[in-house]
């Protein structure tokens, strides 16, 4: 609700005086002849927002907590910084922030012998589909060496993410700013282990960290 009520001045100013923008572009669509109703244009951009903010930055929280824990990562990657994208890479494998996305079935399938019906809601887990031994090497050993394989880190198909090149952008830079901008970079030994618990937009509650 709180979100509506930031993105309603928005849409109606946007109805008002349209730009060059997304919102101008959403209240102007059509779809077989008609425009979008407000429900569309609000889930869309309800979905939008933290999509392309908390699931980023909890993604490079995650970055950096792999990066500071594997045995020698953090020197490697301090001398070579052609390490970085593998390890954005590789961090969206193995534990990306979004860690579940919901689909209807459209077709009577099976998948590994379980049937599932036209019409059934499933949510999916794409973590786990990122873990799976039958396609990864080690799938829960976080390997920025690991060999290019596809992954499900932003989804497939007509449903995949639209912001990856953005997000992979960000991500990248954010983890060389602070390798840069922080140097002697280590967690705190005497800090609680962080907490990884939550199912959707995962990532550590707090990362401790020294500067030495």
């Amino acid at each position: 609700e709180a979100m509506q009520a930031y993105l309603e001045p928005l849409v109606a100013a946007r109805r008002k005086n349209p730009g060059e923008d997304l919102i101008s572009d959403l209240v102007q669509a059509q779809v077989a002849g008609a425009q979008l109703s407000d429900e569309e244009i609000y889930g869309f951009l309800r979905l939008l927002l933290p999509a392309g903010s908390e699931s980023t930055f909890r993604t490079l929280a995650n970055a950096l907590y792999s990066t500071l824990t594997m045995p020698g990562l953090l020197d490697r990657v301090l001398a070579d910084r052609a390490l970085v994208p593998l390890i954005v890479e590789e961090t969206i494998r193995w534990d990306v922030a979004n860690s579940m996305v919901s689909r209807i079935a459209t077709c009577d399938t099976e998948l590994a012998g379980c049937a599932i019906p036209a019409g059934s809601a499933l949510l999916v887990m794409t973590s786990s589909a990122n873990r799976d031994s039958a396609h990864f090497y080690q799938p829960d050993r976080f390997d920025p060496d690991r060999p290019s394989l596809r992954h499900l880190g932003f989804g497939a198909g007509p449903h995949q993410c639209l912001g990856l090149h953005l997000a992979r952008i960000e991500i990248r830079i954010g983890l060389e700013a602070m390798l840069e901008r922080l140097p002697g970079l280590r967690l705190d030994p005497a800090a609680p282990v962080p907490n990884f618990s939550h199912l959707s937009f995962r990532g550590p509650d707090a990362l401790h960290v020294l500067i030495l």
